[in-house]
Formats: C-alpha cells, sequence, structure tokens
C-alpha cells in the first residue's frame, strides 16, 4: 500500500510539471490519465482515443489505477515534451491542431496521425499524404437544394490554381458545377448542425454574398484529409497574396470556426414588422453578422457590419418585447451608424452570450480590408 501511495503520489507530481500539466494531444488543462506505452499524459476524453489504439498506447488513471515501478520509470523518463519531440516533428504549418472543445473527429484523427500513422515524425512517406500534394479529388456526400438530401458528388482542389470545384456528374468532361476561388474560403467542422460525426461546413464569397456548402464523408480521416488539404491551399495563397507575412502570423487566418452561431428572432428595418425566427452566424473574423433563414442554408438573407465604437457600434441588451405568438423575449440591441437592428433570443443566457460575443467583435480594431467590406455591405443595404 505504502508503494501504491508513494508511485500515485510522484505521478500527480509529474503531472504538475510544465508541459505535462495539459494533455498532450488537445491541450486541455490538469490531464488525469497517462499512456504508458507512449510516456504522455492525456486528458479523459483523449485517453479513450488511446484505448482503441491497444497495439500503440496504453492508458491508465492517475488517480485510480495501480502503477508499478517500472511504469513510473517511464513517465519519468518520458514526458509530453519528448512525446511531441517525436510525434509532432514535422507537424505542416497549415495543419490543424485540435484543442479541447473542437469536435470529436478532429481530435481522433489528430491522435491516429500522430501515433498510429506517424505522419508527423520527419519519415519521408511514400506515398506522399494527401493533404501534402496541392492536388486532392475524391467523393463527398453534398447536400442538395431539392429537398435537402445529400448526394454523391466528385470534389477536386487544386492548389496550383487555388481553386475548388465540385462536379454534378461524375463525369469531368462536363465541366463543373461551381468553381470556387479559395480566396475567401473557410471550411469549419459542422457535426451538430448538419447531423453527421463528419460535418464540414464550406463558405465562400459570390457577388459580395456568402455562400455555403455542407458536406461529409464516412470516413473520419478522408473527411480531415478534406479539411487540412483546403487549409493547405488556403495557406499557400496566403503566402502568395501576404509574402512579407510570417508564418505565424498567417497561420490565424488559414480558417477559422465561427464566435457564436444560433436562432434569434429579428425585425425588419422599420422595427413594425412581424419578428422571424433566424439562424444567426457571427464572423468575427470579417466582422459579420448573418443571418439565414434556417441553419443549412446555401446563401444568407442578410448581412450586418460591425466595426468599432469609435465609429458608431454599440450593442447592449433591451427590454423583453412581445414577439410570434404573443410570447415575450428578450433581446439584443445593436447601433449602427445608420441604424438600429433588434433582435430577440429565448433566454437570458443567449441574450448575455450574443452581446459578450458582439462586444468582443466590436473591442477588436479594425484593419485596412475591414474598411472596404463595411462599404461593400452599407453600399446594399
Amino acid at each position: 500500500m505504502a508503494n501504491k501511495d508513494r508511485n500515485k503520489t510522484i505521478l500527480l507530481e509529474l503531472g504538475k510539471l510544465p508541459d505535462n500539466n495539459q494533455c498532450a494531444d488537445c491541450g486541455a488543462p490538469d490531464p488525469d490519465w497517462a499512456s504508458y506505452k507512449l510516456g504522455v499524459f492525456v486528458c479523459l476524453n483523449c485517453s479513450g482515443v488511446h484505448r482503441n489504439l491497444s497495439n500503440i498506447s496504453r492508458v491508465k488513471s492517475l488517480q485510480l489505477d495501480f502503477w508499478d515501478d517500472e511504469l513510473v520509470k517511464v513517465m519519468k523518463t518520458n514526458g509530453n515534451a519528448t512525446g511531441r519531440a517525436v510525434y509532432e516533428k514535422a507537424v505542416p504549418a497549415f495543419y490543424y491542431r485540435p484543442q479541447q472543445e473542437d469536435c470529436a473527429v478532429l481530435r481522433e484523427q489528430w491522435i491516429r496521425a500522430k501515433y498510429e500513422r506517424r505522419e508527423f515524425t520527419g519519415e519521408t512517406k511514400y506515398p506522399p499524404l494527401a493533404y501534402t500534394t496541392g492536388f486532392f479529388e475524391g467523393m463527398l456526400w453534398k447536400k442538395g437544394k431539392e429537398k435537402g438530401q445529400f448526394q454523391r458528388r466528385k470534389f477536386v482542389l487544386s492548389e496550383k490554381e487555388f481553386t475548388l470545384a465540385y462536379y454534378n456528374k461524375e463525369d469531368p468532361s462536363k465541366g463543373p458545377k461551381e468553381l470556387i476561388s479559395i480566396k475567401d474560403v473557410n471550411v469549419t467542422f459542422q457535426p451538430e448542425k448538419i447531423g453527421h460525426a463528419h460535418g464540414l461546413q464550406i463558405t465562400y464569397q459570390e457577388d459580395h454574398h456568402t455562400r455555403s456548402i455542407f458536406v461529409y464523408h464516412e470516413s473520419g480521416e478522408e473527411i480531415v484529409n478534406w479539411f487540412n488539404a483546403i487549409r493547405a491551399a488556403r495557406f499557400a495563397y496566403l503566402k502568395t497574396a501576404y509574402p512579407t507575412g510570417s508564418d505565424k502570423e498567417l497561420k490565424t487566418r488559414i480558417t477559422r470556426n465561427y464566435l457564436k452561431e444560433g436562432y434569434m428572432e429579428k425585425t425588419g428595418p422599420m422595427q413594425k414588422e412581424t419578428f422571424k425566427k433566424r439562424w444567426f452566424i457571427l464572423d468575427s473574423q470579417d466582422r459579420k453578422l448573418l443571418y439565414f433563414k434556417s441553419q443549412l442554408d446555401a446563401e444568407e438573407l442578410g448581412v450586418v457590419f460591425i466595426g468599432t465604437e469609435t465609429n458608431g457600434y454599440s450593442v447592449s441588451e433591451c427590454v423583453p418585447k412581445r414577439t410570434r405568438g404573443n410570447r415575450w423575449r428578450c433581446g439584443v440591441t445593436m447601433e449602427t451608424p445608420d441604424r438600429q437592428f433588434v433582435f430577440m433570443c429565448e433566454q437570458e443566457r443567449e441574450q448575455r452570450e450574443w452581446v459578450e460575443a458582439l462586444r468582443q467583435v466590436i473591442s477588436k480594431p479594425m484593419q485596412p480590408q475591414d474598411y472596404t467590406t463595411e462599404a461593400n455591405i452599407r453600399g446594399k443595404s
């Protein structure tokens, strides 16, 4: 018993060391599990993926399981910093490193890529990894306009041309249904919205409108490869467009998750029209609040630019109002230089979250390109 308690104390102290005090795979604080075959400390969620890699990784709880002297020695000798030096030696700059709040497929494929497929050890891979070749093609299930059904469509990504194309028919000789410039593409995982664990939303600009494509693939590895292939093409484009930008600066602009999404109710510009339920997306990078009739619409109904307080933009909570069905709703009031917007939420928690998120965008300084975006949006309204 004394030996068990001593080893437990040693492990807990090891887990408090810099590098070890965050999950080796997703960065979650205070991991309470460890892989004694790999010598790394991981969180509960990531330990579940490690359990499915029994030939490569074996996990134990720091608190609940028995650790003998040999296993404690393994953890002393290794640790998260040592693991990263081996398994993350050559992670491409564009490759997305999942965080604890990211969806399950991203975290699982990151762990499998590191330890099972050893994609980042610096060894020469043949054939080369799909997302590193500059050209990627394959079949994805895409949501169609008719009845919202998903249909198999061929997609082709060309880093050389900075384009993403998809075809309604498998025969490419008939030309693509859509040829999308990588210049304004964003891609983000949306499993709950799409209703599939591997659901991906691809957005792009067309005639000053934001359009969305919703896709998935049965294979987690394949959909994450698509995600990182698009990121690779975006990174290559940014390197061309901003040749003096550092990798660290450009990485933040490759793709992004939206700051907040959800339903609110809105009225018209005169604030006399009936409140209607709309799906809102807050894109903090482009300073846009977009709204849609439903969450899987291909094109937005409208967009509100969000500037800074010094430029006449502000947001606040507003008193409850009656909306559809004679129901009371708590609201969000947003002031712009030429208009006031009122959005109603079902719960006070949602109201607070929207106000906080909008204030976060308003507090950010505007970049030169933001003034062009503002002029384009206000010119349409």
